[in-house]
């Protein structure tokens, strides 16, 4: 058994459970050893850690060189990009340990909202910034939209390939391994989302030109204009409580006993609004995602232009989203750090995307149309708070629905 040995076995192993455990123990169960026998080849777990990120860090520059050298031949700025698009939905459709490893470990930090850590990408000679990609006045950046994008895509590809629905795994996940996808299923799959990027779900382009943001937005977004709906009333007691509880520590490790305290019950009082953990976390997102889909409903309904019911849904949604930031954290726990949480989500708010008849513009794996516009929402919101202390940027919501719409031609 040799280094490499361990660090591939930790990928596989912990993958397996999203790395909410970093179990040395299981890690030498499935190698065969004694735990004591991992010592002699890492001093500890952080040791281990650290060169399964520079083994990743390795492969994927190695991986990516020589496509940026590729790009850098072309003038146009659309086509870099879609050429890093197409690479990166490729490698991570290939290598599914490394994708998990990569939305866990490093996008998954809350730390840096731009996809992985730079610093080790530069120490390797790999920079976004001479294809003139990465740095823009603008945010979100196309390379930000595409990406994040990418990275929605390649998660519903691998979760649909291994049988997971709505957060519900098969008995056959925890396999060590899984059935490598045939080049033609990435090659299809690529082209779908390369095609995504470009052109997003094709919607009248003169209607998204000419919608009258400004008015949309002030109506929205006032705080004296906003209507009283149940989306702004005060939040129950208790349910706030655990929606904070549910921020801080995220849906897996939020215990009841931190509930009870955080709401001034003992455990036993908690047990008496709710019959489990499992309840708890369900009537938390039942809640939250129908006082969100009830406002945005609200809305929505004022016009009968879809381009613009789509623009007052989003902004709707990001007004509901900066009132309740806790909520607005739990879900960036959903969309990035728990793919595959043991617990059925509620569908209001994406039930309410269908209103809008948008998944009759998708294919193939594109059928997850709703789940995406809230992805990228989460991304950007996420991100402003990461930067700026949560200030919404309206702006930033009108480019993110022109790349929905348009893709990034709309964005040039």
């Amino acid at each position: 058994m040799t280094n490499d040995d361990v660090i591939s076995a930790a990928f596989r192993v912990w993958g397996q459970e999203l790395y909410k455990t970093t179990s040395l123990s299981k890690l030498a169960g499935s190698l065969g050893v004694s735990k004591p026998a991992l010592y002699r080849h890492f001093p500890d777990k952080q040791a281990l850690l650290g060169a399964m990120e520079d083994r990743f860090y390795d492969d994927y520059t190695d991986a990516i060189k020589p496509v940026l050298e590729e790009a850098q031949k072309t003038s146009s700025g659309q086509e870099k990009l879609l050429t890093i698009v197409q690479f990166i939905t490729g490698y991570f459709a290939r290598h599914f340990d490394y994708f998990i490893y990569s939305l866990i470990r490093l996008h998954g930090s809350g730390k840096d909202h731009h996809f992985f850590k730079m610093e080790p990408m530069n120490k390797r000679g790999v920079s976004f910034d001479k294809l003139g990609l990465r740095l823009s006045p603008d945010h979100p950046s196309m390379l930000f939209l595409a990406g994040v994008t990418g990275l929605f895509a390649t998660g519903m590809f691998h979760k649909r390939r291994h049988g997971v629905k709505d957060g519900i795994k098969p008995k056959g996940l925890e396999a060590s391994s899984f059935e490598q996808p045939s080049e033609e299923e990435i090659d299809s799959f690529c082209s779908i989302i390369v095609k995504r990027v470009r052109l997003g779900l094709q919607l009248d382009k003169t209607l998204v030109d000419t919608l009258p943001y400004e008015e949309l937005e002030c109506w929205v977004l006032s705080e004296g204009e906003r209507q009283e709906t149940a989306a702004f009333s005060p939040p129950d007691p208790i349910l706030k409580a655990v929606a904070e509880v549910v921020a801080e520590e995220g849906p897996w490790n939020a215990s009841m006993q931190t509930v009870a305290k955080r709401s001034g019950l003992s455990k036993s009082g908690l047990y008496a609004h709710f019959k489990s953990k499992e309840d708890m976390l369900s009537r938390l997102f039942m809640t939250e995602f129908d006082r969100i889909a009830r406002y945005a409903a609200v809305r929505t309904e004022t016009s009968a232009i879809r381009e613009e019911r789509l623009y007052l849904a989003i902004l709707s949604i990001a007004d509901c989203l900066r009132a309740r930031p806790e909520i607005l954290v739990i879900l960036d726990w959903v969309r990035i750090q728990r793919l595959e949480l043991d617990l059925s989500m509620p569908t209001a708010l994406y039930d309410f995307f269908t209103t809008l008849n948008l998944d009759v513009l998708a294919e193939g794996v594109w059928e997850n149309t709703s789940k995406w516009i809230l992805f990228l929402l989460v991304s950007i919101l996420m991100h402003a708070y990461a930067v700026s202390g949560g200030e919404l940027q309206p702006a930033s919501l009108r480019r993110m629905f022109r790349f929905i719409s348009l893709g990034v031609e709309g964005l040039e």
